[in-house]
């Protein structure tokens, strides 16, 4: 060991003869203090290697011993998340499994966040990561820290300029107490820092996880949240449904509820498949009702595994949509689906069943043989280890990333399961190989030990916080990448997470799924461009202000109302000084209403109209009309269709284009650059349908030569100044829509957003300032 006046050195060595594992520096392993020299190569071997060094090293024997049984491993843990998959089930062979090439690499800072879109519930650890290329396959394990023990690693400022964060090793006994908001060793200004720091133990360490689930542990874990995270408590009045029915777990069967006083229930977030399962229908509600009917009539696999967690946790009450829904009454289904934000967010915890790929699955861990992953124990220097049984809980992240080890799920691929964990104030995740607890203090595994900490910024940026434009730009995202059964089924799917969203910003206002704080830029969405989509089919129902149901059409200016089929990209529209018309959408009742675009995360737009009309000397800009009245409304914008458009005022240009000369965009690299950066002259491109399209400027004459051009509408939507490069820094580009008219109304006949300056905008013919009313 180095003492306080000894020479620093980069790594422990030992009394004897110096082996191969004796340079990983086991000791930084969840600290807070580790190498800030981050690119030194990792250490390298072979399994075969590692074998025959674990004839003279009992650490090595384990090491090799345990990634052997890793490469071996038949189970649904290795199917997901070992060498080989679902695609492509082929085993490595014995001789690939001793060529297998390792590396070995401590790593700091991994980002351990819980299902949350925000600051909060993230913590971070310091790991070993192991990667091993097995044939054509490669895996990734992780091993943490099981306890303290050790030398305890020091970090010592070097006299250079910015120092390399030299680590020594001082006796166990001497570890520093992390203080709260400690950020460790590297949190320190260097020319601030002190000439020696402590290390200090991460507040989590690895634990054995049992292959059936302790439930004790889950039991804690509710304990914990309830005594300290007053953030997760419910608050406010019950749900307000009339008859809510929920599974009575002790009688096995479907009791309804009535009234605002409430026993305490969990809900369930799982699956469906297209397997049958039973279901609540006119014709067996009478039956279900009756006690002792659901252990006649045999629920899913999903649903019973789900009411035996409920035993377990001793919770009484089970809210499941397919049992607490009468799946053949639409007036029943609407006037539940519309309150499902509420239902999730006042049950005590959310059972989410990942790893099911249809109601007939089951939960891993409740009963035996479905889980399978056996841990490994490892000691090496007095170091204790222990491998995690989930390699993604440990990852780098952005802020508001859903986080690798639920993204990657079946679960986490539908579309109506989203809203039933956002809305949740805490939630149980049953992977494949360990429950997950989250909730919005934090997160907790069955692999690791307790950890809650406090993630309050000093901002004031978390779950329970104000409306935050980055947050729902990731919730958008994310929730993009789900799937339907039934594509109309998108406006049901996402209603909870806006409702939710609107009642935790303060009673902001959406318009399928556009929030209105920051309406105008985030008008400027896009899907992936080089996949083929489509508006999307069917009707989406709403409940209006009389209580009446109607019909309505996903509209062409909303993501919503697009097929999905690939992630949303990043939104534009955030440059600095915007400038956008005044919107306005219609209420529940029909009414026409304005939307108060004044949130946005820089600045309160400009009207768009002190950028774009070339006026006359006796014109003014106030002079020109913005703002809409019921006068304004198309007569054929009828009441049923009302609930789809967006009106506003704006300027308009005709545009001609040869329609034999578009082509289609076969990935990412294909479409035209001038669409979204380069316009500041003839010639730039539109997408119609799922081609692309060059303007070029002697097609816009009235030349006998242009007959044959198609025409199509340019409607500016949004402006923005460029800041990079620096040549074109305080430059406008405009936003601009291509459109079709269907009588007095426009449809978008894309997804994709024209986007050129100002400069070219201003100098195209047959420009005009009118009203538009886009469905």
């Amino acid at each position: 060991m180095a003492s306080e006046a000894q020479t620093p050195k980069s790594d422990p060595l030992p009394d004897g003869p110096i082996h191969w594992c004796d340079s990983i520096e086991v000791e930084l392993i969840g600290t807070d203090s580790y190498h800030h020299r981050s690119y030194e190569p990792s250490k390298t071997t072979s399994l075969q290697d590692l074998r025959i060094q674990g004839e003279e090293c009992k650490f090595c024997a384990q090491l090799a011993g345990f990634l052997d049984y890793r490469f071996r491993l038949d189970s649904t843990w290795a199917k997901n998340y070992g060498l080989y998959t679902a695609e492509s089930p082929t085993k490595p062979t014995e001789e690939e499994i001793s060529n297998a090439q390792l590396s070995f690499t401590i790593n700091g800072t991994q980002e351990v966040r819980n299902w949350s879109f925000g600051w909060e519930g993230v913590a971070y650890r310091t790991v070993m990561n192991v990667y091993a290329h097995v044939g054509k396959g490669q895996t990734e394990i992780v091993l943490q820290r099981a306890g303290p023990g050790g030398l305890v690693p020091v970090t010592n400022k070097s006299e250079t300029e910015y120092g390399d964060n030299t680590i020594t090793y001082d006796p166990a006994e001497s570890w520093r107490v992390k203080q709260p908001g400690d950020s460790g060793p590297l949190g320190w200004l260097w020319e601030k820092r002190p000439q020696r720091i402590v290390g200090s133990l991460e507040p989590a360490f690895g634990r054995p996880r049992p292959l059936l689930i302790d439930f004790d542990t889950l039991a804690a874990w509710i304990r914990i949240c309830d005594q300290k995270h007053d953030v997760c408590q419910h608050r406010g009045s019950s749900t307000s449904i009339p008859r809510l029915r929920l599974v009575d777990i002790e009688n096995m069967c479907v009791t309804e509820v009535v009234g605002q006083e409430r026993p305490q229930f969990a809900t369930l977030s799982y699956v469906w498949g297209t397997t049958p399962f039973l279901r609540l229908t006119t014709d067996n509600i009478a039956n279900l009702q009756k006690p002792g009917s659901l252990r006649d009539t045999s629920p899913p696999l999903t649903i019973s595994d789900a009411i035996t967690v409920c035993a377990r946790l001793q919770i009484k009450y089970l809210w499941v949509d397919s049992l607490c829904i009468i799946q053949d009454d639409e007036t029943d289904m609407l006037e539940t689906i519309d309150k499902m934000d509420s239902i999730y967010g006042e049950s005590v915890l959310t059972i989410v069943a990942a790893s099911g790929v249809d109601a007939h699955s089951g939960i891993p861990g409740v009963h035996p043989g479905t889980r399978f992953l056996e841990q490994h124990h490892f000691e090496k220097r007095g170091v204790q280890l222990i491998d995690s049984v989930d390699k993604y809980q440990f990852r780098p992240q952005t802020r508001f990333q859903e986080p690798e080890w639920i993204s990657r799920t079946p679960w986490a691929r539908r579309a109506w399961t989203f809203q039933e964990a956002i809305v949740s104030r805490r939630v149980l995740f049953f992977t494949s190989e360990q429950v997950y607890w989250s909730c919005r203090e934090g997160l907790l595994s069955e692999d690791t030990t307790e950890h809650f900490e406090s993630n309050l910024m000093d901002n004031g940026d978390r779950q329970d916080a104000g409306f935050e434009p980055l947050e729902y730009q990731h919730i958008a995202i994310a929730f993009s990448t789900r799937r339907l059964t039934f594509e109309a089924d998108m406006g049901r799917a996402y209603l909870g997470t806006q409702n939710y969203l609107d009642k935790k910003w303060g009673g902001h206002k959406f318009s399928w799924g556009l929030p209105h704080g920051a309406f105008g830029s985030f008008l400027m969405w896009q899907w992936q461009f080089h996949k083929s989509r489509r508006m999307r089919e069917g009707m989406h129902p709403i409940r209006q202000a009389d209580g009446s149901i109607v019909k309505v059409p996903f509209p062409s200016w909303s993501w919503m109302g697009w097929l999905e089929g690939g992630q949303l990209i990043d939104f534009y529209g955030d440059e600095p000084s915007p400038h956008s018309p005044s919107f306005f959408v219609f209420n529940s009742a029909t009414d026409l209403v304005a939307v108060c675009d004044g949130a946005h995360w820089r600045s309160e737009p400009e009207p768009l109209a002190d950028l774009l009309v070339t006026l006359d000397d006796n014109e003014t800009n106030s002079e020109l009309e913005t703002e809409v009245t019921e006068k304004d409304i198309p007569l054929d914008l009828i009441p049923s269709i009302r609930h789809s458009a967006l009106m506003f005022y704006t300027e308009t240009v005709k545009v001609r284009y040869d329609p034999s000369a578009g082509f289609k965009a076969r990935s990412m690299l294909d479409p035209p650059s001038d669409l979204q950066m380069t316009s500041q002259k003839y010639p730039f491109s539109i997408m119609v349908g799922d081609r692309f399209y060059r303007i070029l400027e002697e097609h816009q004459t009235d030349s006998s030569e242009n007959e044959g051009l198609e025409e199509i509408e340019l409607v500016a939507v949004f402006a923005g100044q460029m800041t990079k490069p620096k040549k074109l820094r305080g430059q406008y580009r405009l936003y601009c829509w291509p459109v079709k008219r269907q009588g007095e109304i426009r449809v978008r006949t894309s997804y994709m957003n024209t986007i050129i300056f100002l400069s070219l905008w201003n100098i195209l013919p047959r420009r005009k300032w009118e009203l538009v009313t886009m469905i």
